[in-house]
C-alpha cells in the first residue's frame, strides 16, 4: 500500500506552519526557511520583524498652534443636533500614511469580521465635512478608527513627525463624532497631548520584545471584552507599548491596567457627547495581544451593531484513514526505509476515548475530529485487520469525507478512473461502514491533487462534489480574502476549500519520531534537506514543540478562522496506549485558548465549512449595505439592509428571523435578502 502519495503530502505539509510559527515565535529574522511545496523542500518564507512600530511622538504641527480645546463642545450650535438621524453602517478607518504596524492589523480584523469599511490616508485627502456627513441629516459612518493616535508619519524633508490633520481637519473630526453620537478609537495611543491626551498622562514607554508586559482586565473592561477570560492577564509582546496613567478617572475609565497601575486600554468621555477607546500598545496582524483585543475594540466602536459576524472554528481533517502511510525513521533520518504504520483498532478506541475526555474541557463541548478515509483498507487487504470492525463499531464519534477509494494521485486521472474511484469509496461509506455523519459532495483529494485536471473535476462534478480542497502552503492556494476559498477552474459550481498544513508531518507517530525529524529540519545541526531550514538555537524537546506549535494554531483559533487542518492517520497512534500527537497537541492548544478566551469552539465538518464559505463569498461580493434610524422619542431604532443581489447577510446585535442565534451573549441574525429589496428590522434598544 506504501506509495509516493506520502511523500508529496508531506512536502506540503510542513511550510505553512514555518510560516506561521516564525511570525509568532521570532521576529528577530528577516526570513524563515521551511520545507515546502508541490515537488519538493524549498521555499523562504518572510518573517516580520519587531518589536514593532517604535515610539513617535510628533516633533511638528500641521498647522497652526490649536486653539481647539479638547474636551469641551466643538460648535454648540451643532452639538447633539443629529443623534437621533440615519447613520450608514460603516466604519470609516483614518491612516496617515498607511505605514503604520496598526493599519493592516485594523483591515485584517474588519475584514475577518466582514465589517463594511472605507479607508482614508490623510496624507492624501484632506478631510472635509461632505466626507462624514451631507450637510443635512445623514451620517456616512457609525464608528472612526485612527491608526494612531495623533495620525503622524515620517516627513524625509523636514527630518519629523507631523500630524497627517490640520486643526480644522481635527475639528470637523469631532464635530462629526459629537454631532451624530460617533464613537472613535485610537489604535497605538501616543499621548504626547497633540491634538488629545486622551485623558491619560504619559510617563514612560517601553520595548516588550525580551521583557513582556503583563495587564488585567478592569471591570470595565470585562464589559467591554466579555470573551476574554477574566481570570487571565493579556500578555504584551513584540511591540512598544506606552506607559500612561489616568488623569481623571472621572473622565478616563482604564480597561486594561498594568500591576503598576498603567492603562494601556482605557475610554474617554468628552462634554461633547464624544467617546474614544484608545490603546496604548502597537498592534499588528499577528501579535497575539492584537488578536484578543481586536473584537473588543470593534464591538465598542460600533456600539455591538454592525455587519458581519465572528466564530471561534475548529476543522481537524486526519487523512488515509483505513491505508497505510510511509513513516520515519529515527536511525536513518528519512522515510524511504520501508516503515510503514496503520492505525490499529485499539488505536481508534483511544481516539474516542481521548476525544471524549477533551469534550469535557471548557469551550470544546463540539470538538469531533473529521476522517477523510480510503476504502480499499477495508477491503481484506490487510490481515489480520482491527481497525475496520472497530470504525463500524465507533463510526457515529467522527464525521468522515471521501478521500477516493484507493488513494490515486488525480492530477493526470482519467474521467472514468476518477469517478470509479469516488463512487467505490462513496460504496464503502453507505453499504460497508454504514457512516452516519457522510456527505457525499464532499470529498479531500489525495495529494491534494486534480486542481489543474479538467478530466477529474468533471467527473467530480458529475459524481456529485460541491467541496474539495486546497494547501494553503501552495503558491496561489492561499485565501484570497479572509474565510473565502476559490471556484474550480475546470468546475466553477465546485468550491474549492483552503486547508491548512502543520509541523505536524505526516510520517510520525510518536514523540521521538516528531522530535527527530523536527530537529532533523528546524535544528541547529539539522542534516535534513542539507541543513538549509535549520532555524532554532537549540534541538527543541517534545514540551517545546508542542508548545510552538500549539502557538500556531491558537492563532487561527483567534482569528476566528475557519479553514480545515491537515493531519494524518499515523498522527493518531496510542503511542503510550492512551495518548497520541494530534491529541496532545490540541490538548496543549485547547488549555492556552481556554486560558485566553471564554467562547465556544464551533467544531465544522468539511461540508458545513463549504456552505459557510460559499456564503461568504457571496456576501463578501454582494455589496450588502445598511442604515441605522436611531430611537427619537417614541420611535424605536430600525435596521435598513439592503443588497443589490440576493444573498444572506450576518448582522450582529440583532434577533431578527428564524436564521439567527446567540454567541458570545449578542445576537447574530442571519438575514435573507432579495436583489434591490430592503429589510427593516426593528431593534428592541437604542444603540
Amino acid at each position: 500500500m506504501k506509495s509516493s502519495r506520502s511523500n508529496h503530502l508531506w512536502a506540503s505539509i510542513v511550510v505553512r506552519s514555518g510560516l506561521v510559527l516564525a511570525l509568532l515565535m521570532t521576529f528577530t529574522s528577516s526570513s524563515l526557511a521551511a520545507p515546502g511545496g508541490g515537488n519538493g523542500k524549498g521555499q523562504h518564507h518572510p518573517v516580520q520583524l519587531g518589536p514593532v512600530e517604535p515610539p513617535h511622538p510628533p516633533t511638528q504641527r500641521h498647522g497652526p498652534a490649536s486653539n481647539i480645546k479638547v474636551g469641551r463642545p466643538v460648535d454648540q450650535k451643532f452639538w447633539g443636533i443629529h443623534a437621533t438621524d440615519p447613520i450608514d453602517m460603516k466604519v470609516l478607518v483614518i491612516t496617515a500614511d498607511g505605514q503604520e504596524t496598526d493599519f493592516p492589523e485594523i483591515k485584517a480584523t474588519l475584514d475577518q469580521i466582514g465589517v463594511p469599511y472605507d479607508v482614508m490616508t490623510a496624507t492624501q485627502t484632506t478631510l472635509t465635512p461632505q466626507m462624514l456627513w451631507d450637510g443635512g441629516v445623514h451620517g456616512y459612518y457609525q464608528g472612526i478608527i485612527l491608526v494612531t493616535g495623533d495620525l503622524t508619519y515620517y516627513d524625509a524633508a523636514t527630518n519629523s513627525w507631523p500630524s497627517a490633520f490640520t486643526d480644522a481637519e481635527w475639528a470637523t473630526l469631532w464635530q462629526y463624532e459629537s454631532m451624530f453620537g460617533i464613537r472613535q478609537v485610537t489604535s497605538y495611543t501616543d499621548p504626547f497631548g497633540a491634538p488629545d491626551n486622551y485623558g491619560l498622562n504619559l510617563v514612560t514607554y517601553q520595548d516588550t520584545t525580551t521583557t513582556p508586559l503583563t495587564a488585567t482586565l478592569t471591570t470595565a473592561g470585562k464589559q467591554i471584552f466579555p470573551y476574554l477570560n477574566p481570570n487571565s492577564p493579556v500578555t504584551f509582546k513584540y511591540a512598544w507599548v506606552y506607559l500612561a496613567t489616568v488623569v481623571s478617572p472621572t473622565v478616563t475609565t482604564p480597561l486594561l491596567v498594568t500591576p503598576q497601575g498603567y492603562a494601556i486600554a482605557s475610554i474617554t468621555k468628552y462634554p461633547d457627547g464624544r467617546q474614544n477607546l484608545a490603546v496604548t500598545a502597537a498592534n499588528a496582524p499577528f501579535l497575539v495581544h492584537s488578536l484578543l483585543l481586536s473584537y473588543g475594540v470593534v464591538n465598542w466602536v460600533t456600539k455591538g451593531l454592525f455587519l458581519g459576524e465572528r466564530h471561534v472554528n475548529l476543522d481537524t481533517q486526519v487523512d488515509d484513514l483505513l491505508i497505510d502511510d510511509d513513516m520515519w525513521d529515527t536511525t536513518a533520518l528519512t522515510d524511504t526505509t520501508g516503515l510503514s504504520f496503520r492505525m490499529a483498532g485499539s488505536d481508534f478506541n483511544a481516539v474516542i476515548a481521548w476525544q471524549n475526555t477533551a469534550r469535557a474541557l471548557p469551550n470544546a463541548g463540539q470538538l469531533m475530529l473529521e476522517y477523510p478515509f480510503n476504502g480499499e483498507g477495508a477491503s481484506g487487504i490487510y490481515s489480520p485487520d482491527t481497525l475496520t470492525p472497530a470504525v463500524i463499531a465507533g463510526q457515529t464519534n467522527f464525521s468522515w469525507v471521501n478521500h477516493t477509494y484507493s488513494h490515486p494521485n488525480l492530477d493526470t486521472i482519467t474521467y472514468t478512473l476518477a469517478l470509479n474511484e469516488l463512487r467505490q469509496n462513496n460504496n464503502v461509506a453507505q453499504k460497508q461502514l454504514k457512516l452516519s455523519k457522510y456527505f457525499k459532495d464532499t470529498m479531500v483529494q489525495p495529494d491534494i491533487s486534480g486542481l489543474y485536471n479538467p478530466q477529474f473535476q468533471q467527473a467530480a462534478k458529475d459524481y456529485g462534489i460541491k467541496y474539495m480542497i486546497s494547501d494553503t502552503s501552495r503558491q496561489g492556494w492561499n485565501n484570497p480574502s479572509p474565510n473565502a476559498g476559490f471556484h474550480a477552474i475546470y468546475q466553477p459550481s465546485i468550491l474549492i476549500i483552503p486547508r491548512r498544513p502543520s509541523n505536524l508531518f505526516y510520517n510520525l507517530s510518536t514523540p521521538d519520531e516528531w522530535v527527530s525529524e523536527y530537529n532533523c529540519y528546524y535544528g541547529p545541526t539539522g542534516t535534513c534537506a542539507g541543513g538549509t531550514w535549520r532555524y532554532w538555537d537549540h534541538n527543541l524537546s517534545y514540551a517545546e514543540i508542542l508548545d510552538k506549535e500549539s502557538d500556531v494554531w491558537l492563532t487561527y483559533l483567534l482569528k476566528w478562522d475557519i479553514d480545515p487542518l491537515m493531519f494524518h492517520q499515523p498522527n493518531l497512534r496510542a503511542y503510550n496506549g492512551t495518548s497520541s500527537l494530534l491529541g496532545d497537541m490540541i490538548n496543549a492548544t485547547l488549555a492556552k485558548y481556554n486560558q485566553a478566551y471564554a467562547l465556544p469552539i464551533r467544531n465544522d465538518p468539511e461540508h458545513q465549512v463549504g456552505i459557510r464559505m460559499t456564503n461568504r463569498m457571496a456576501y463578501n461580493a454582494s455589496g450588502v449595505t445598511a442604515r441605522l434610524v436611531p430611537c427619537a422619542g417614541t420611535r424605536k431604532a430600525q435596521l435598513v439592509v439592503k443588497s443589490p443581489a440576493s444573498v444572506q447577510a450576518p448582522v450582529t446585535g440583532v434577533a431578527y428571523g428564524n436564521n439567527r442565534e446567540t454567541y458570545g451573549g449578542q445576537n447574530i441574525s442571519y438575514i435573507q435578502l432579495s436583489a434591490n429589496q430592503p429589510v427593516t428590522v426593528t431593534l428592541s434598544s437604542c444603540p
